[in-house]
């Protein structure tokens, strides 16, 4: 009873922590100027050993009064913002965690912290069915990032998150242990509020640690290990090696080009190297065509980041678009024993495992029977659509011909082609891999409405009439029997001996993602290369 007590009286604090990397002896050795800093003892007898580090730089007026100063009749009081930061270091087993105040975060070197601490001591901690928010980067999107916070705690399945394409950075919920803290969220750091004093930091620190080296985690986020956003600097400047080492090599199996956004080719006249002397605009992107534009004895990162690929605009001279090189570069690689993948210009690790499986069921994926002619390397995808509906009356085009879903207020794409065999053939061009999934996510989308909503069938059934009268017949009024039905993939890219693997490894998981939740709903799904001649 007598600690009960005692713990009801201690305070809640708010901290933020940092694990600092094993290979960082001293803490001296993690400030990026130790000059800059003043170094205050730490008392003894506190359970602890720790060091602390105090900056405090020249106070400075609010950003504001400049602006709003001339438009006073009276002068506006001595305003002054402090900017004061600290650091506190405790030595716990053969570690130190560091303690951040104010702006202390930015005394550190950026690399000598762990990057997955926070979120790996917030999964091995909080109860799996409180958790209150969660911070999501989608890995279609160089730009997306969302937070999903709800009204009260609750288990991960009611964040409505697709695991396979987005990745947490920032999760926040209850312990299983209120003595271990109210409230934690984690991601490189970890904030907690907790009841503590002086004399608990030493113990505290061993509980966070022990935290963090737990895998308990696998139980209820077997996801984590999965799939992560590289952020460790030392690892990026490994990975940065290896892709140049890779690129100088000439060997590129494992790497291509793709412009890290979707194209509308009816606005575009094609894509260029702003190292080329004679821009020549083209649809697809090789990295033998920009090494021929530059001298390799200068190739760098920095000019990877410096050198831009421009979107062509057909009515202008100015580009509709332009990213840097290495923001269109998609590459696999292996380091250290992990798998690693560079898309819209972010590094993602991969655990080998799941990597692996991915692929084994992308094998398993039934290659179609369907036969359809090559695509220019030049032609686009509706001219390719439009062309091959033309030369049978065993396929209606449907290509932008979009209906409603009920109760949506946005049309659907039914596919492309619809066969005489009852195929929702949907076509695309192998460019960034966002693009590709969001063709599979169509198939998906489309062949759930198809199912489901009878209207849909309706209005699917008057678009095949207007390509093909007779294939209207194949479009049921009732609910259909999926089985009699497949969802076609069929993808414009050059031949290539290691395909499907040949596809971005993101490409590669949206499709086993896409597959598993069709041949759920019963369709037939299949998987098919259209060669680029």
């Amino acid at each position: 009873m007598a600690t009960k007590k005692a713990q009801s009286r201690k305070r809640v604090r708010h901290l933020t922590a940092l694990l600092i990397k094993s290979e960082f002896k001293s803490p001296k050795d993690c400030l990026k100027d130790p000059a800059s800093v003043t170094q205050i003892g730490v008392k003894r007898g506190l359970g602890f050993t720790g060091e602390f580090y105090v900056q405090s730089k020249r106070a400075r007026s609010a950003a504001w009064m400049g602006f709003v100063a001339p438009m006073l009749e009276g002068r506006l009081p001595e305003l002054k913002n402090d900017n004061i930061s600290a650091v506190l270091f405790v030595r716990v087993q053969k570690r130190w965690m560091v303690f951040t105040q104010g702006h202390g975060r930015n005394l550190l070197k950026v690399d000598c912290f762990e990057r997955d601490f926070g979120i790996k001591v917030v999964l091995n901690s909080v109860d799996p069915k409180q958790l209150r928010s969660v911070d999501v980067r989608s890995v279609e999107s160089l730009t997306t990032q969302t937070r999903k916070q709800l009204s009260r705690n609750s288990p991960m399945t009611e964040f409505a998150l697709n695991l396979h394409q987005d990745i947490p950075r920032v999760i926040a919920g209850k312990p299983i242990d209120e003595a271990f803290a109210k409230l934690i969220a984690g991601s490189d750091s970890l904030s907690l509020s907790a009841k503590l004093e002086v004399e608990d930091l030493g113990a505290k620190c061993e509980e966070l640690l022990a935290a963090y080296q737990s895998n308990a985690y696998r139980e209820h986020f077997p996801w984590f290990d999965q799939l992560r956003a590289v952020r460790d600097p030392s690892v990026i400047a490994s990975l940065s090696m290896v892709l140049l080492e890779t690129i100088r090599s000439k060997k590129h199996d494992d790497l291509h080009l793709a412009p890290p956004d979707i194209i509308d080719w009816h606005e575009s006249s094609g894509l260029s190297f702003s190292t080329e002397a004679e821009p020549t605009p083209r649809h697809e992107l090789q990295m033998e065509e920009y090494l021929r534009t530059v001298d390799e004895d200068e190739l760098s990162f920095e000019k990877l980041k410096r050198d831009v690929v421009r979107l062509h605009d057909t009515r202008s001279e100015v580009p509709l678009s332009k990213w840097s090189v290495f923001d269109t570069l998609v590459f696999e690689t292996e380091l250290e024993g992990k798998v690693y993948v560079l898309s819209g210009g972010d590094w993602f690790q991969v655990d080998k495992t799941f990597a692996d499986g991915v692929k084994t069921k992308l094998g398993q994926i039934s290659a179609s029977k369907l036969v359809l002619p090559p695509a220019g390397s030049e032609q686009h995808e509706d001219d390719y659509n439009s062309q091959v509906a033309k030369t049978s009356k065993n396929y209606a085009l449907m290509d932008r011909r979009n209906v409603f879903v009920d109760g949506s207020k946005t049309r659907i794409e039914v596919c492309d082609l619809f066969t005489k065999d009852c195929q929702f053939v949907h076509v695309k061009r192998k460019t960034r891999s966002a693009t590709l999934s969001h063709l599979f996510a169509q198939g998906v989308v489309s062949a759930d409405s198809f199912w489901m909503d009878r209207e849909y069938r309706s209005h699917t059934r008057n678009q095949v009439v207007k390509g093909q009268p007779a294939l209207g017949t194949l479009i049921p009024d009732a609910r259909p029997d999926p089985s009699k039905f497949e969802v076609v993939f069929a993808i414009i890219t050059k031949r290539k001996s290691n395909w499907p693997h040949s596809l971005p490894f993101f490409s590669q998981l949206n499709l086993t993602y896409a597959h598993d939740k069709l041949m759920r709903m019963g369709y037939r799904v299949s998987l098919l290369r259209v060669d680029e001649r």
